[in-house]
């Protein structure tokens, strides 16, 4: 199993976290997710077809936004870089 961060922004409230959560855990190998809206921090968790593009596709599909790279001081609300370029 493999497991990816992501610092997601835009999330106000338990609602936002359970959306965020229902479309990454719609996407191919994805096996759970922990979302906190408070935090801003996801944790996903999937197998071998689990791709990091993918989730990070469906959180911005949803409207939020992602930053990847877990820089704190990342300015992009796109960032998919490793390490972030930003």
């Amino acid at each position: 199993m493999t497991t990816l961060e992501f610092d997601v922004t835009g999330m106000v409230c338990e609602g936002c976290s359970n959306a965020v959560r229902t479309m990454v855990l719609s996407q191919s190998g994805v096996a759970s997710a922990a979302v906190d809206h408070e935090t801003g921090k996801a944790s996903i968790t999937g197998d071998s077809t689990m791709t990091a593009a993918a989730v990070h596709g469906a959180i911005r599909d949803g409207g939020f936004g992602v930053r990847a790279c877990g820089n704190p001081h990342c300015a992009c609300d796109d960032c998919h870089c490793d390490p972030c370029a930003c």
